[in-house]
């Protein structure tokens, strides 16, 4: 891969950012990013001559295509140069079974079984792609966020038993199960922090995920699309087409 240090006008002006998070800890944090932050980037890129797109599939799958969840994430995952990782106290969505067709077009699956969504997209999205050492980003929300929140949501933005799984394993296993989610969140985290790639400790909350991650991306936008070097209109017709 080229070094994304350096841009022209012969080569794609697009920012495409694969947005991966779990679901419903972190609803507020997506939508403050998709709602505000995002727009702005996007207003920033258009001003340089610079497509802006983000992805964050979440948003987009009905309860019903729930399993087809893990194959569409890793397909977008490739059309996206650039990847931001949002973690709270929650592991995520952990598929009872993965597809054999996707394990066949995936073998690396195989050894990742057990594992929730959100951590296979980080493995295949950045961990096991050594391209993206300097295109990905992580933000840890601070778990001291919870202690502002409604008991019932402060309960729902952890690892916790589900009552499907209390109905379906009895009080023991459930609470085993959600014991070893918690473990896995707490391996990630930390693989992430020894890998080298930048993690962002413990933001506040939604509105200073904004603020890290505005910062973040125009601070690229402006190193990789400097506003001295916008195209010139006809320049900019020609790489549209």
């Amino acid at each position: 891969m080229s070094d994304p240090s350096t841009a022209s006008t012969a080569t794609p002006r697009v920012v495409r950012v694969f947005v991966s998070s779990t679901f419903r800890d972190l609803h507020a944090e997506r939508e403050e990013l998709v709602k505000r932050v995002f727009p702005e980037l996007r207003r920033l890129c258009e001003a340089r001559g610079v497509v802006w797109g983000e992805v964050d599939l979440r948003w987009g799958i009905p309860d019903e295509a729930r399993a087809e969840v893990l194959r569409l994430c890793l397909a977008e995952i490739k059309s996206c140069p650039w990847f931001v990782g949002l973690l709270g106290e929650r592991y995520g969505w952990v598929p009872e079974v993965i597809a054999d067709e996707l394990i066949e077009a995936q073998p690396w699956l195989a050894e990742h079984r057990e594992r929730s969504v959100t951590e296979l997209e980080i493995l295949h999205g950045v961990l096991r792609n050594p391209a993206m050492a300097d295109r990905a980003w992580f933000y840890f929300r601070d778990p001291a966020y919870l202690d502002t929140l409604p008991e019932a949501e402060r309960q729902a933005s952890q690892e916790q038993p589900t009552p499907e799984e209390l109905v379906r394993f009895g009080e023991e296993e459930a609470g085993r199960r959600a014991a070893a989610r918690r473990a896995k969140l707490v391996a990630l985290k930390q693989r992430l922090r020894a890998s080298g790639l930048p993690v962002r400790e413990n933001y506040r909350d939604p509105q200073h995920l904004g603020e890290l991650v505005r910062a973040d991306f125009t601070a690229i936008i402006d190193r990789l699309y400097p506003a001295a070097e916008v195209p010139e209109p006809l320049d900019r017709e020609a790489a549209d087409h």
